[in-house]
Formats: structure tokens, C-alpha cells, sequence
């Protein structure tokens, strides 16, 4: 079952059982319980719990990432070797930050003894236990024997029937520890009841969904009874390894003072999902003001580079020549450019990431040249070694693995969607329309280019980075994001003075304020930690302002409060809502356009910008019109350009690119929760500096 299909009733269900399942602690979580509630669901709406899903493991600040790959790769051997088959069930990945698991239900089980939770109300109670051979088949006779099971899941049918019993599900921890295992000592007895708690909660939603008639006669009792023994006899296997065979130290590899200090702490954070990402979809140079800039003060953004982290630009597109690079005509051969020649001066794609970081053959394109399979095994087993030796991710070894040539025409690999040439072309395009009406197949153009002369972005002397984390079918994940934003921190450390001055997002990532606290999330802190090295990142707001199901059942009622997405929710980075495209003060916000507060009481978006109706480049050298606030970011990524080309003193302070714009931007007369400062102001921003 998708998630997306669940029923509002099984989805509050599944809220229930998840919440009042846990130990509730007044802290900034929903629940103590150190795995997200969005994991939770993951594996619910799947067609079984034992199919692998991608996972974020976060490291204690304490023991770092290497610690931690050492300790799940000791609980989780099997992750250790590298898989022939590039999209092999189950694998462990790295960035700097994080961990990508892709595992499934009862692996993730066996990672909680990685945590502070196992540690504090498991680990600890059950130290008083002398785990001598009687006491451990007593202990594991009193866990997975057939008394146990049979009533767990006879507790849990009878916890299922109404909302007023969800709410009391936490209570079957309570009397297990009170009648099942009260010969121990209370603490002892108390630690054994929060894992019959946790196996509570996975026997009830293995039935989400589910009724008595979707049975045959005894089937849902033999179900339960099934689902109980595999759960319970799983929290056995990690108490047993935990006391016995002492396998929670993670020192494997490490050198003696590492080890020690590792082990002080417990390595694993939290547990989350690895959130797909989704592209923030749905005459504009005028109504920013960035034709009028660039007049008055000559400047177009040269001496500024971008990133723009996204599906890919077509650097052979004729819009992003560089006429530095060559001299006399456009040179333009079956309407395109040599890659060279483009102002995309690279291309890496980052998709490649999580299967070289975890010991596999990345996939590469079809019938192009590159390194033979037996050099790419030789340079990922090298990383792979570095990863086993808790050396920090080398970007310059990885770098290569990635990085897509534009050398040789014949080899580059133009990107598989249209959005990140998109965004590319309203934040550099420079095209002028002889050019486009020069080609073998002209095209007619839009009236307003006609009209223009030109196909111009904001800043049209600006050099683009192209960092892909969506492949050619449009999937990309919250990891390969992590990694590109990495990549960019690290690129500006290995050299004597900042290469990339600001990164353009344009996705979004769906924020579930019951799972992390708003802001917080990983690819929320990896962009404050960014723009605190010097970049200045701008985000989409989302295009989750109205709720077109919602409002199919609710005449009237499709607008939604709270809807940024992450990474718009991070409170460094500029997020930006969507307006018209030449009448903002007529038409106001974007009713598509997602809107504050943020989850936890702060003003976003930023700034808005157009949105509606945007025509720029697409690939194959053509346009073509999208809406979204994937196409207001880039407006905003355009005149921060501009102030910083115009301005190099403002290079490496984000925080004040930030203030100058919001302060310069024109008040369009709506909500702040809607607009944020208003409309951003390419000319009044730079005249303030």
C-alpha cells in the first residue's frame, strides 16, 4: 500500500498507534522513541515490512560518521560487502553527515542498541541481570515463548477496535511489565515492557487496514501470532548481543583513543527516512527589475558562480555560451553548442553518490566512455577502505566518479528532465533571438521574446555549476542533496578563495512536523551550515498552498496553512513564494504558492518573486513555460548574483545578501505568512549599497 493511498482513517490510526505507543517525554520530539515517525509509515505503506527502504542515520555529535558505519556494519554485516548488482537490496552509504541505509524493517530493529533510547531505558535497567546461561534462556523463554506471544497479539487486537482504545496503547507495555515479567527487578521488568511496546505498535500496523472478514476462519489470530514471535524474537536477538556478546561497542577499526571516546557515547542520533525530492513545480525580468540593474550599473553577474542544485542543465544549449571562450559567431551546429564553450563550467551528478559510497558500480550512461569497469571497482574499493578506516569522506577522490565531461561532444550526457535547464536559464540565460530564429528548425517565438529581441535571465554573464541529484526518471533523495551540499562547503575550503557563491534549490522535500522539529531536519541543518561558510542558498517555498483533494471534498476550503517545504524551512536560507509574472500588485501571492508560518512560530517565505507562466530554456536548445516556486527561486538567485557582481565585498556574507534584499523588496499588501518582505528588487537592493 503507497502512503499517499492510505485512508485518512488509517492514517490517523497509524498516527495513533505510533504516538501513544512511545514513552512520551516533554522534549521537542512527539515521542523519545529515537526512530521518526515518518519511518514507521514507510515501512507500513509498503507491500511488506521485509522490503528494504532507504533510511537517514544520523551520527551522535559525539562519535561522528565513522563511528557510527563501524557500529552498524557490526550489527548489520551483511551491509559490508559491495553488492554486484548496482541496485542491490540492501547497501550502506555515506556523506559527511549521514548514513544512507537501505534496509528493511527488522535490520532497522537491530540498530537500536546504537542509540541513546536503548542505552538509557533498556541498557541501563538491565545491567543489574547476571546474564549467566540459566538467566538468558529464562529471560528468552520469558520474551518469545508462546504464553508472550499469543497474548501480545491478543493485547493488541483488543487496543485496534476504537480510537478511545489507541489512545490507551502504551498501557500493554505497562501490564507486561507489571504481570509478565514482574518476577525481575523492577527496572529490569520495566525495559522488557518498553520493547513489548515497540513490538506492539509493528504487530498493529502489519494490520492497518486490515479487517476480520479480510480473513478466513482464524487467519487474523494465526497473523497476530505470527507477527508477534518474528518482532519479539528480534528485540531478543538485540538484547542477547547487547548483554552477551557485547556487541554495542562500536570500535571496530579504530584506533584505541577513538575507540574510547566512541564508545563513551552511543553513535546513533535519530533514525529518519531518506525523503524523496520533488521538483517545486507547477516579461518577468521587468517585474523584478533586473533589465533596469543591469543598465544603471553594468553588471550582469560576471565574476559570480552558481550552483544550481537540480535534474541538470544542458550546458550545450546556446543560451549559456560564453563568448570569452571563442571568438567571432555563435557557433551553433544542429542548433546546440560544444559543452566547452558553455558558461556551465561543470557538471557532477550526485545520483551516482550513495552506490560508490556503499562499495557498488555506480550506473553509468549506455555507450559512453569512461573508466573500464575494473578502474571503477579499483577507485571505489579505495574509498570503501577509507569509509572502513573512519577517514572522513575524500571529495577529491569522488569527485572524478561523478563528474560528467564536457570535453568531447559526443560524450556528454544531457540532463533527462527539462527543470534544471529551467531554472539555469531564468537565473544565466543570454540568448539573443537572431540566434534562435537562425536555426535549421526555427521555432516561432513567444510574443514577448519577440517583442524583447532576447532570451535573457537575470544575470546573463553569470557562470552556472551543474549539480544533478535527480536521474533521467526525475527521482532524487534527501541524501544526494546532502552530498551536493557538501560538495560545495568542501569546493570552497580546498581553494585559496571562495569558487561558488551561492546555490540555487528548487526542490522540496515534504516536512512532517510530528517527525522533526521544523528546521531542524538534515537537509535543513546542512544549509544553515553551508551559508555559515559563505554561501548564500536560496530555496523554493513549495507548491503546497492549496490542497486540490481538499478542496474537491470542501468547496472553498483548499487553502492550507503551514506548507513549506524543506529546505525552505532552514532559517538561513532565503526562501522564496511565487507571484504573477508582470501584475504582482493586481494578482498578489500565488494561490499554488506555499505559505508560513513555519511549523515553529517563523516568518517564511523570505521574499516572493514571478512564478506564473515563466518561458526559458529547456534542452535541446528550445524554451518552453513552467510555473512553480521552482521558477520564483531562481529569480531571487538572479539579483543576489547581481549585488554580489556589483558588490564583491559582499561575497561570503550571506546573512547580509539576506538583509539588503528583504530590506529592499516592495511590499505588495499582503501577509507576511504569504509574501514574507515583499517582492524582491533587483534595482532598489543595489542602490542601497
Amino acid at each position: 500500500m503507497s502512503l499517499n493511498r492510505m485512508s485518512p482513517s488509517e492514517r490517523r490510526a497509524a498516527y495513533l498507534l505510533i504516538f501513544a505507543g512511545c514513552e512520551a517525554e516533554p522534549d521537542r520530539f512527539t515521542s523519545d522513541l529515537p526512530v521518526s515517525s515518518e519511518v514507521w509509515l514507510l515501512y507500513a505503506s509498503g507491500e511488506s515490512f521485509e522490503v528494504p527502504r532507504g533510511l537517514l542515520l544520523t551520527p551522535h555529535h559525539g562519535a561522528g560518521i565513522a563511528a557510527l558505519r563501524a557500529a552498524v556494519l557490526r550489527r548489520l554485516p551483511a551491509l559490508a560487502g559491495p553488492a554486484a548488482d548496482p541496485a542491490g537490496p540492501r547497501f550502506l552509504a555515506a556523506n559527511e553527515s549521514h548514513l544512507l541505509a537501505q534496509i528493511d524493517f527488522f535490520d532497522m530493529l537491530r540498530l537500536l542498541p546504537l542509540t541513546a533510547w536503548w542505552h538509557r531505558e533498556v541498557r541501563v535497567p538491565m545491567a543489574g541481570i547476571r546474564w549467566t546461561p540459566a538467566a538468558r534462556s529464562a529471560l528468552a523463554l520469558s520474551l518469545t515463548g508462546d504464553a508472550l506471544v499469543r497474548w501480545l497479539g491478543e493485547s493488541v487486537l483488543a487496543h485496534v477496535g476504537s480510537e478511545a482504545a489507541l489512545a490507551r496503547f502504551k498501557d500493554i507495555g505497562y501490564t507486561a511489565a507489571r504481570t509478565r515479567f514482574g518476577g525481575l527487578a523492577a527496572p529490569a521488568g520495566q525495559a522488557l515492557g518498553r520493547l513489548v511496546n515497540v513490538a506492539a505498535q509493528y504487530v498493529a500496523l502489519t494490520l492497518l487496514g486490515l479487517h476480520d472478514d479480510s480473513f478466513p476462519p482464524g487467519g487474523l489470530t494465526r497473523r497476530v501470532t505470527q507477527a508477534s514471535r518474528q518482532v519479539l524474537e528480534t528485540l531478543w536477538d538485540c538484547l542477547r548481543e547487547d548483554h552477551v556478546e557485547g556487541a554495542a561497542t562500536p570500535t571496530a577499526g579504530m584506533a584505541a583513543g577513538d575507540a574510547a571516546a566512541a564508545a563513551a557515547v552511543s553513535p546513533l542520533w535519530r533514525i529518519s527516512v531518506n525523503r524523496p525530492a520533488e521538483h517545486a513545480v507547477f516579461a518577468s525580468r521587468k517585474t523584478v527589475k533586473a533589465d533596469a540593474a543591469i543598465r544603471v550599473f553594468d553588471t550582469g553577474g560576471q565574476g559570480v558562480r552558481w550552483a544550481v542544485i537540480d535534474s541538470g542543465i544542458d550546458a550545450r544549449h546556446p543560451a549559456f555560451f560564453d563568448p570569452l571562450k571563442l571568438d567571432g559567431p555563435l557557433p551553433v551546429r544542429d542548433g546546440l553548442i560544444a559543452p566547452r564553450l558553455s558558461r556551465v563550467v561543470r557538471t557532477l551528478d550526485f545520483t551516482r553518490l550513495s552506490a560508490i559510497t556503499s562499495g557498488r558500480l555506480p550506473p553509468m550512461p549506455k555507450g559512453k566512455r569512461g573508466p573500464g569497469e575494473a578502474e571503477l571497482r579499483q577507485r571505489i574499493a579505495a574509498i570503501a577502505e577509507d569509509l572502513a578506516h573512519g577517514r572522513i569522506i575524500d571529495w577529491s577522490v569522488i569527485e572524478p566518479l561523478l563528474e560528467i565531461s564536457h570535453d568531447d561532444p559526443a560524450q556528454y550526457v544531457a540532463p533527462g528532465g527539462s527543470h534544471g535547464t529551467h531554472v539555469a536559464g531564468i537565473i544565466g540565460a543570454g540568448w539573443p533571438a537572431s540566434a534562435y530564429l537562425a536555426r535549421p528548425d526555427p521555432m516561432p517565438l513567444p510574443p514577448e521574446l519577440m517583442e524583447a529581441g532576447e532570451v535573457s535571465g537575470i544575470c546573463p554573464r553569470i557562470e552556472l555549476l551543474d549539480l544533478r541529484v535527480f536521474d533521467a526518471q526525475g527521482r532524487g533523495d534527501e541524501f544526494g542533496i546532502l552530498g551536493a551540499l557538501q560538495y560545495v562547503r568542501w569546493l570552497n575550503q580546498s581553494r585559496d578563495r571562495q569558487s561558488v557563491h551561492g546555490i540555487n534549490l528548487s526542490v522540496a522535500l515534504r516536512h512532517d512536523v510530528r517527525s522533526y522539529a521544523c528546521g531542524s531536519t538534515p537537509v535543513c541543518v546542512e544549509c544553515d551550515r553551508l551559508v555559515a561558510s559563505g554561501v548564500i542558498v536560496v530555496a523554493a517555498a513549495g507548491n503546497y498552498g492549496y490542497d486540490e483533494a481538499f478542496a474537491a471534498e470542501h468547496m472553498g476550503a483548499g487553502f492550507r496553512g503551514q506548507t513549506i517545504t524543506d529546505p525552505g524551512n532552514a532559517r538561513a536560507v532565503i526562501t522564496v513564494g511565487a507571484t504573477h509574472r508582470t501584475d504582482p500588485y493586481r494578482f498578489g501571492i500565488s494561490y499554488f504558492s506555499s505559505h508560513g508560518p513555519t511549523g515553529d512560530g517563523r516568518i517564511k517565505p523570505d521574499l516572493v518573486a514571478p512564478g506564473e507562466k515563466i518561458t526559458s530554456t529547456v534542452p535541446g536548445g528550445t524554451l518552453a513555460s513552467m510555473d512553480g516556486t521552482s521558477m520564483a527561486a531562481p529569480h531571487v538567485s538572479g539579483v543576489a548574483a547581481l549585488l554580489l557582481s556589483r558588490n564583491n565585498e559582499l561575497m561570503g556574507q550571506p546573512e547580509t545578501v539576506k538583509t539588503i534584499l528583504c530590506a529592499a523588496a516592495t511590499d505588495l499588501g499582503r501577509e507576511r505568512s504569504f509574501q514574507g518582505a515583499g517582492l524582491v528588487d533587483a534595482l532598489r537592493a543595489l542602490q542601497r549599497v
